[in-house]
């Protein structure tokens, strides 16, 4: 997608920051933390004392949720539009413990956390061993990365042959997270969860202005109409709104602790692995 589109690449800051992209994102996520198998999964390790590191924030979904329970959050985004929504919200709730740093990952420096949590951000990163190294060396106890467990661009596939005439690569996984962890001597648990599937559109040319988006065709009637068309036999109409005709979709919680005794910021040399029986196996 960054090739596609080199004036203002694909899902970078400046793609968040163009235009009402954040605000309609922060819109669509607004109080889904609560039913997501991740919080849940994060909650049952933290507790008042505990700090947090929350990589790839965006508007501060999990960030807000976990915030009044610990003692501190610090939200990582690359997008200043998405840090400015994170700071506002965290006025508008009280939450004095929320501390918003704009930036990339892989160029800021903050401090470690208890818990290291980055959601939905891996499979857009280059140089996701890199990234991952940075993530396990700010964790002092638990670090969580979430992503889908199929490639996310299953459910456009079909319609990026159609406009374009060729298959469309498929999108990094769970699977290759794992491995690429495996690379770095860093052994992971797994578990497999189902998501609720949010994407509402108040009618079909809302939903193929956002599929037109995705899918890089060019804004013009003849492809309005036909994506249009194809959408509204898609779509499945539930009450005034469209949605797709999925109501989950499987994601994965990858989740590993540090060696015993390693302090954040202290960690195993990449590429040697644990000692035996020092980690876990991955569950596949």
């Amino acid at each position: 997608m960054d090739r596609l589109t080199p004036d203002g690449g694909a899902m970078g800051a400046a793609y968040w920051d163009s235009g009402t992209r954040a605000r309609r994102f922060a819109a669509r996520t607004a109080g889904s933390a609560a039913s997501d198998p991740l919080l849940a999964r994060v909650r049952r390790v933290v507790r008042s004392s505990t700090t947090v590191l929350d990589v790839g924030a965006g508007p501060g979904r999990f960030s807000l949720a976990l915030a009044p329970r610990v003692a501190e959050v610090v939200a990582v985004d690359a997008s200043a539009a998405m840090g400015s929504l994170l700071r506002r919200a965290a006025r508008e709730a009280r939450l004095a413990n929320v501390t918003v740093v704009t930036g990339r990952w892989e160029e800021v420096h903050v401090a470690p956390a208890d818990v290291v949590l980055c959601s939905y951000v891996l499979p857009l990163i280059e140089g996701a061993a890199a990234f991952l190294a940075k993530l396990d060396a700010h964790c002092g106890a638990h670090c969580f990365v979430y992503l889908s467990a199929l490639s996310p661009d299953i459910l456009s596939e079909p319609f990026w042959r159609h406009f374009h005439g060729r298959p469309r690569q498929a999108g990094p996984t769970y699977l290759d997270a794992v491995a690429v962890l495996d690379e770095l001597g860093i052994r992971a648990d797994v578990e497999v969860v189902e998501v609720r599937v949010r994407t509402r559109y108040d009618n079909v040319a809302a939903a193929a202005r956002s599929y037109r988006e995705g899918l890089l065709l060019p804004d013009t009637a003849v492809v309005r109409r036909e994506l249009r068309g194809l959408l509204a036999q898609w779509l499945v109409a539930e009450g005034d709104v469209w949605r797709p005709p999925l109501r989950t979709t499987p994601a994965a919680i990858i989740h590993w602790s540090p060696a015993a005794g390693s302090p954040p910021g202290r960690r195993k040399t990449p590429g040697r692995g644990r000692e035996p029986g020092g980690g876990r196996a991955p569950s596949r």
